[in-house]
């Protein structure tokens, strides 16, 4: 039973009881149940929602938040939705104010309401007396102040200095090194032993003395039972008596036995909890710790000593592969992961990779966590065994053993049967992780779906996974129930086996024996039904601590480079080599960023941009050899890059720039020197302290200035200088908190070039004597970066030795000297001047880079100040873009449970289930009645006649017991499948601002974890609520039908029970609401730590880092032991009214002995004792059925209470329109939500039909607002636009998108195959399927339509190259090859960016509409796929309707007219010509900056011209 009280009890829900008080709780915190599903899933969509998640601050924080009071909690920040932990809780609940005694009908509440504590206390178990430790009572303050105000962070006590994560580090990493060097065998294991020795093993004696005191309980009862037999048939005979004193004696003793045992079960539960979380605790820190020295080599799976490059793999390994996929966090993919491990390297081990270590960090610590709750029943729960056979044969002679036997026969199959359930269960996953990565797909790229009007059929494709879901999940639940309801009639079945035996081997059935055995086999329950779950638990952990231990013992880098303080250079390198790791194949990098099954999707908007789609710009992996256009379909075993003989020195205050091509070194030079790579011979000198400014930001999730600080203290006037140089103050004032604004998780709110520049400041203030950048200037726009290299690495780093990798030319002039790097070695240093007059090679590079740069210069748009982040525009909606998610208050209303039966099919299905539920309780109590009219011989039947009776009623309560299971579960999933398609029907037909405002991240928590939820967890927790209910319910009924004063004793037992369950909930639910939270810190803080450890490590910063997670550990630890001391809390109480109820029970059988036959006073007896045991589990499952409700009525939120768009169909439009495509805006104003300002003012333009027009301006112009106002994913606030003739605003919205066409910037594709993905609904011919693909030069025409010619040369890959035929490149994927029922895996991550960008293309060929949006792609394609793209267009859409909002200029320039957009209106409109001609225009400024010319706009009007003749 303790094992659910893990799972957290009063979460975050009310009862609606008598004593509760109702808040009006707005203090909007993320769900406690989302929080720990962030736990749980191991921060598997770390990359979900970067984009999304514009730091969603509920707006009362802000006027709240005093800001100092923000900064010193940002530690807390919530890593769900990135609510600090200062408006997670400060109550916005007003204090209640004290109302006169008299006016207060509950006396708890007199007295007044305890204040806030201004500094948080030490947790006073650290100096409570025995009593207090025994019975938990120094809790009580804490419950109480929670009972009467909500609680604040300041009233959790701070970690008991005991048990705080430091001293138990220390111990617990000597004693593992000690062991270490001994060579002892397990030296992880015995290392934990030894730190918890002492607790440990008290928790040890006492589950033994429990266990013990458990089984003599109910052995005593037999001499009660005796008692009251032999006065009973005294006064029948006129006997005399035995004297009272003997039954109140045994009451007593039965008491006390119940009392000790209640504490003995308590102490041993609280003690394991605390050791598993203190274990864990510091095992985090370890891991930690450890990878922050990790080697490189070790990471990446290399063999540390054995000569042939294998590794020793531990066999647990294998299974655990396909585990990380779904728990994985793909760390930001810095340099410093060389190898995610996950695919396998020939010959070499697994690797470290980031995701491995999260994975260790949170699956593997929690198990060690979860086993170690329950780990002394492993040895206690079969010594207890032991101990009841024995008195069993005592009680019934050699009887026993038949249903003893039943039993350890039963056992094993039910659980062998379990173990068959894993087997479904993994196949259900699958399809579960099917169904929700589609989901994440089509919400990823929902205004794509509404682009092109496809809901219907996506929702069609998630219909199909889900029905196959939930059959399945019907036939793996109406099993378990199956099991279940063997398992728990077990039991009955084995006692029924001995009495029968017994009474037919001549004995006859007393009492006494009979009711004390029945007590003995219903306590064997608990022990074989925790026994086999124990060594599951167990056997997990132990492969986790093997894990974690391998991963300890990897190998450590050592800092390869010398520090002479006193050498006059700052730099010196001497013939040194350096490797980087083997990189596993290319493949690992496509699922390391979260494809896979379960990973979290890797969309078009996420971290993942860089990587696929500027292969021209940037290293793909750390050996920098460049991916290609085509890496995501090559895969083949890469060489680690390595550098051969660096040889040079670098004086003090020298500004030296790295140059060369991409993949020349570059960055890797840098690497090498900041300690990343592995020196292989060679040396390196550092004459003084580094500082790293790698190529990506590296961001924490705190303020700003804390990022800049880093770890330094503050000094103004430096601080303000670094900030001006690195052009940051109008960024700053554009923060709603200025400098103490948090940056969310990785940086999220603000742009690239803002996240570089901070990186810079970074550096800067740092102050550090080396300075290494690399390709600092990259993401800043040109004249920001100009600003940055005079102010900054010129002005305040002039005097420091400064190593600048760079692509900017312009900057080399300026610099001392040069290294020019090729392919790994230095092809030349000199100075630039020297450079340009003696090396050709030289002279060539500078030419061609400054063709590539004028190519790159030319993007419109460019005006924007600050970054070339189109992030800024979203930046500025205002502080709050998120709306915090609406949150239940309090508890779940009754609407919530009948929407929920109603949804199920009938609201009928509720009465059944409980008839059911009625029928099997009755058939129990039944067949223990009949026992004891059977050993009354009340009926005087003959033997045959009661043993047929009672075994006909222990057999129909089995049946009624799994028909009752069985009902509850098919209601309860048909419910969720119902609930589950109206929500996400009505989430599809949403408007955009829905999704503009609700992060990704949040939608699919509810439609994966609340489903799954709904799916697994709520019937079974509903199961065991009504059935742990209706048992003490019908216990009560049969006491008192005998017992009539039992009623009596009751009723006060009732209010103390509800009010300790009350009073326990109010500060349960806020407990573990703060645990949840500051769980997700320290989540947040490892990933943020590992996935930065390139730059700490080049800092230097290691034991901060290390202390500031511990600190969070702590912080997390504070609350966390106090949801275990809440719960013991609770348990002793609630323990101590189950035994004032065997106490009166047993006094009422001793005093009424005379009256009552003793076969009912023995059954009673036996019924009472077990029922202690279910009082407890009755509260903690309702807890779980409210939190499972909690899911429901989330669910349901958004199947009911959405807003939705424009109906799909309104009028009959004809099946022609539009004929023309002529478009008419008149006077069109937009604005994305209410309150916003207004995006479109007043634009009015005539779009004739055929008409090519071409949008430009720069970001935030209105350009992508046209587009949404033409397929009404956001309704116009005045105007209207008609299209010919037609008023759009009057037609459904199915019509109107669906006879429009529109290439996304995106090129979004949909896992499936290429057909599914031209036609999802199947309406167009195979022939116009091909021809498409055909214009969009995606198969060659020489290539007949089935195309199956297979030839067996090489092959040719997309970028041109010829491939080996060898070479694993599928050859469906090759261009001549592209198939219709060609796969598409997700995001089309197995076609390169080029022939994504074709295949959206082919899809508005497909649709043949009159009209086509394109909205040009930014990213940038190389050349040859660009004038595809352009040639095609021109081409497949002869005498179209065209409107292109372009980025670059070159594209449009042939196009009829040219509208230039600026502040939501048309500044200007004419043909190009006519713009060019304009002096001093936006368009000729634009033309000036790009070199563009009029005679280069006459040739590509002409051009254009050849295209469609």
């Amino acid at each position: 039973m303790a094992e659910s009280s893990s799972s957290g009890n009063g979460k975050e829900t009310e009862v609606p009881d008598p004593l509760a008080r109702t808040y009006s709780q707005q203090s909007e915190e993320p769900s406690v149940e989302e929080e720990k599903d962030i736990a749980q899933a191991q921060l598997r969509k770390h990359d979900d929602d970067s984009d999304e998640i514009d730091e969603i601050r509920p707006s009362n924080g802000d006027q709240r938040g005093d800001v100092e009071k923000r900064t010193e909690l940002e530690r807390m920040k919530s890593y769900a939705t990135g609510t600090s932990i200062v408006s997670t809780t400060a109550t916005t609940v007003p204090h209640q104010k004290e109302k006169p005694w008299y006016k207060q009908p509950n006396p708890l509440r007199w007295g007044k309401i305890p204040p806030v504590p201004k500094e948080r206390k030490v947790c006073p178990e650290y100096k409570a007396s025995f009593f207090s430790t025994m019975f938990f009572h120094w809790m009580g303050p804490l419950m109480q102040t929670g009972y009467k105000r909500q609680l604040e962070f300041n009233d959790i006590y701070s970690v008991n200095p005991n048990r705080a994560v430091d001293p138990l580090t220390d111990k617990m990493r000597d004693s593992f090194k000690r062991r270490v060097a001994n060579g002892d065998k397990y030296p992880l294991l015995w290392a934990i032993h030894e730190t918890f020795f002492f607790e440990f093993w008290v928790g040890g004696l006492c589950q033994l003395s429990s266990a013990i005191l458990q089984v003599m309980s109910p052995f005593t009862l037999r001499y009660l039972i005796q008692f009251a037999t032999d006065a009973y048939v005294a006064d029948q005979r006129g006997l005399p008596v035995p004297h009272i004193g003997t039954g109140l004696g045994l009451v007593f003793g039965v008491t006390a036995m119940q009392v000790l045992q209640s504490l003995g079960t308590n102490h041993f539960i609280y003690r394991g909890m605390l050791i598993g979380g203190m274990a864990r605790a510091s095992l985090i820190s370890l891991i930690y710790e450890k990878s922050m020295v990790i080697s490189g080599r070790a990471k990446a799976g290399g063999a540390e000593l054995l000569t042939d490059g294998s590794v020793p793999v531990i066999g647990e390994e294998v299974e655990k592969v396909d585990k990380p996929e779904k728990k994985k966090k793909k760390g930001k993919k810095d340099k410093d992961v060389p190898a995610e491990g996950k695919a396998g390297i020939s010959g070499d081990g697994i690797g470290w990779g980031n995701g491995r270590v999260i994975n260790l960090m949170s699956v593997d610590t929690y198990r060690i966590d979860q086993a170690s709750g329950l780990f002394h029943i492993i040895w206690t729960a079969p010594i207890s065994c032991v101990i009841t056979l024995v008195l069993l044969v005592v009680n019934l002679t050699y009887s026993a053993l038949a249903g003893f036997a039943l039993l350890v026969i039963g056992m094993p199959i039910l659980t062998n049967a379990i173990k068959s359930l894993f087997i479904r269960r993994k196949a259900i996953n699958k399809i579960t992780d099917q169904r929700v990565s589609l989901t994440q797909e089509i919400l990823q790229s929902v205004r794509f779906v509404k682009f092109f009007g496809w809901e219907s059929s996506f929702l069609k494709r998630l219909e199909e996974f889900r029905s196959r879901e939930i059959s399945a999940i019907q036939i793996l639940l109406a099993i378990r129930n199956a099991i279940m309801a063997v398992s728990l009639s077990l039991p009955i079945f084995a006692s029924m086996l001995s009495f029968i035996t017994y009474s037919l081997t001549h004995h006859n059935l007393t009492p006494a024996e009979v009711f004390s055995s029945l007590a003995l086999f219903n306590g064997l329950r608990m022990p074989l039904n925790m026994l086999p779950l124990v060594i599951g638990q167990v056997t997990d952990a132990w492969s986790s601590v093997t894990r974690i231990q391998e991963f300890l013992l990897a190998e450590e880098r050592e800092d390869e480079a010398v520090f002479k303080p006193e050498a006059e250079n700052a730099v010196e390198m001497h013939d040194a080599s350096f490797t980087w790791e083997r990189t596993p194949t290319q493949e690992a990098d496509v699922t390391a960023d979260g494809g896979g099954p379960g990973g979290g999707p890797k969309g078009p908007k996420n971290g993942g941009k860089d990587e696929s789609k500027v292969p021209t710009k940037r290293p793909s992996s750390p050996s920098g050899s460049g991916s290609g256009e085509d890496a995501s379909t090559l895969v083949e075993e890469r060489e680690p890059f390595k550098l051969h003989d660096m040889s040079f020195e670098i004086g003090r205050n020298e500004l030296v720039a790295v140059i060369g091509t991409v993949g020349s070194g570059k960055t890797s030079l840098l690497a090498a020197l900041a300690g990343d790579m592995r020196k292989t011979q060679g040396e390196v000198v550092l004459g003084a302290s580094r500082a790293f400014c790698p190529q990506y930001a590296w961001i924490q999730n705190t303020t700003v200035k804390e990022n800049i600080l880093f770890g330094k203290d503050m000094d103004k006037e430096w601080y303000a200088e670094v900030i001006k140089a690195c052009a940051l103050q109008p960024d700053l004032d554009m923060l709603p908190n200025n400098d103490l604004t948090e940056i969310g998780e990785r940086g999220i709110t603000i742009s690239g070039g803002q996240k570089q520049r901070l990186n810079i400041a970074r550096a800067i203030y740092f102050n550090a004597d080396i300075v290494l950048m690399d390709d600092p200037l990259s993401a800043v726009d040109a004249h920001v970066g100009r600003h940055i290299f005079d102010h900054a690495i010129l002005g305040l780093l002039n005097d420091k030795c400064r190593i600048l990798a760079t692509h900017q030319l312009w900057v080399l002039n300026r610099c001392d000297r040069i290294i020019w790097m090729e392919g790994g070695k230095i092809q030349a240093i000199d100075t630039f001047d020297n450079l340009m007059r003696d090396s050709e090679g030289f002279q060539q590079l500078m030419e061609s880079t400054a063709v590539e740069e004028k190519k790159d210069e030319s993007v419109v748009g460019e005006g924007v100040p600050g970054d070339n982040g189109g992030k800024s525009k979203k930046k500025r909606k205002g502080k709050s873009l998120m709306q915090t998610e609406e949150r239940a208050v309090s508890s779940v209303p009754w609407s919530v449970y009948t929407a929920y039966v109603r949804a199920s099919g009938s609201i009928l299905n509720a009465p059944l289930v409980l008839i059911l539920l009625i029928l099997s309780q009755g058939a129990n109590i039944m067949t223990s009645l009949w026992l004891s009219y059977w050993t009354a011989d009340k009926f005087g039947f003959a033997e045959g006649i009661y043993i047929g009776v009672y075994a006909g009623l222990g057999a129909t309560q089995a049946l009624l017991m799994f028909a009752f299971m069985v009902s509850l579960s098919i209601v309860g999933t048909t419910a969720s499948k119902a609930m589950l398609r109206d929500a996400i029907t009505r989430v599809l037909r949403a408007p955009m601002s829905f999704f503009d405002t609700t992060p990704l991240g949040r939608i699919t928590n509810r439609f994966s974890r609340d489903v799954d939820v709904m799916d697994n967890n709520l019937t079974d927790a509903m199961r065991m609520y009504f059935f742990s209910v209706g048992s003490i319910i019908a216990v009560f009924a049969l006491i008192i039908s005998f017992f009539y004063y039992f009623a009596i004793a009751l009723v006060p037992l009732f209010f103390l029970f509800l009010f300790a369950t009350s009073y326990y909930r109010a500060s349960a639910r806020e407990v573990k609401r703060f645990e949840s939270v500051l769980r997700s810190t320290v989540f947040a803080k490892f990933g943020e730590g590992l996935s930065g450890v390139a730059c700490i490590r080049a800092y230097g910063l290691k034991d901060r880092f290390i202390t500031d997670l511990r600190k969070a550990v702590d912080e997390m630890d504070s609350a966390y032991f106090l949801t275990y001391s809440n719960q013991r809390w609770l348990s002793v109480r609630l323990d101590m009214i189950g035994n004032c109820l065997v106490f009166t029970v047993g006094i009422l059988v001793v005093t009424s002995r005379f009256s009552v036959a003793p076969s009912i006073g023995g059954l009673v007896l036996s019924y009472i004792l077990g029922i202690v045991q279910m009082i407890q589990f009755t509260v903690r499952q309702l807890a779980e059925v409210e939190n499972g409700m909690n899911a429901v009525e989330r669910l349901r939120y958004y199947g009911a209470h959405l807003e939705e768009e424009a109906p799909l169909k309104t009028i009959e439009v004809r099946e022609s329109w539009p004929e023309k495509g002529e478009i008419v805006f008149d006077d069109v104003q937009m604005c994305y939500r209410e309150g916003l300002p207004l995006v479109l003012q007043g634009l009015s333009m005539h779009i004739r039909g055929g008409e090519r027009i071409g949008i430009v301006g720069r970001t935030g112009a209105g350009k992508s607002s046209i587009m949404s106002t033409l397929f009404r994913l956001v309704e116009l606030s005045g105007g209207r636009i008609t299209i010919d003739g037609l008023d759009i605003s009057t037609i459904g919205l199915q019509d109107l998108r669906s006879r429009l066409a529109i290439i996304p910037q995106d090129p979004t594709l949909f896992r499936g195959t290429v057909r599914s993905n031209l036609d999802p609904f199947g309406e167009h011919t195979d022939l116009e399927l091909w021809s498409a693909l055909r214009q969009a030069d995606l198969v060659q025409d020489e290539v007949s339509v089935p195309a199956h010619s297979d030839n067996d040369g090489g092959e040719i890959s997309s970028s041109g190259t010829a491939l080996p035929p060898s070479s694993p490149t599928s050859a469906q994927q090759q261009q001549g090859r592209i198939h219709l029922d060609s796969v598409v895996e997700e995001d089309g991550l197995n076609f390169s960016l080029g022939q994504r960008q074709l295949m959206a293309l082919a899809r508005a060929l497909v649709r043949g509409s009159q009209i086509i949006v394109c909205d040009e792609a930014t990213s940038s394609v190389d050349m040859e796929t660009d004038d595809k793209i352009q040639a095609t267009i021109a081409n497949g859409f002869r005498g179209k309707t065209l409107l292109c909002i372009a980025h670059r200029l070159r594209t449009i320039i042939g196009y009829d007219r040219i509208c230039v957009m600026d502040k939501g209106r048309i500044a200007e409109m004419d043909s190009p010509i006519e713009l060019w001609k304009m002096e001093g225009g936006i368009f000729r400024g634009m033309c000036d900056r790009s070199g563009i010319r009029g005679e280069d706009i006459r040739g590509a009007k002409e051009e254009m011209g050849s295209f469609l003749t």
